[in-house]
């Protein structure tokens, strides 16, 4: 599980920097969390096009994960929050991933 929401969370930063399309996350991601990523990856791409220095600080180094931390709140979900950096910068990515059929998926994902 922790391999699982490390690279999800990998996944969604380099979705939300423009690198992949959030579309590819489809079977990790519930459709309402990839909504709200294409959302925030537009407001990030706008804000992008007029700060070339924090477009170059932001969006071409790789994510780099440090730890993560999670806990079981119940049976059927897990919150999870992984310490990203992209260059000297850290983020964290909190993740609530709950059991959808027979899969664990991603219910959301805040990136920051």
């Amino acid at each position: 599980m922790a391999m699982s929401s490390c690279r999800i969370a990998c996944y969604a930063t380099d979705a939300v920097r423009g690198k992949i399309n959030v579309e590819h996350l489809h079977r990790a991601l519930t459709s309402q969390c990839i909504d709200r990523l294409q959302t925030m990856a537009y407001l990030v791409d706008t804000h992008m096009l007029t700060h070339p220095e924090l477009k170059a600080r932001f969006c071409y180094l790789p994510a780099v994960p440090h730890w993560i931390t999670g806990m079981l709140i119940s049976d059927d979900t897990l919150e999870t929050a992984v310490q990203l950096t992209i260059g000297r910068d850290s983020y964290l990515a909190n993740m609530k991933l709950k059991i959808i059929g027979s899969r664990w998926m991603c219910t959301y994902a805040d990136l920051g």
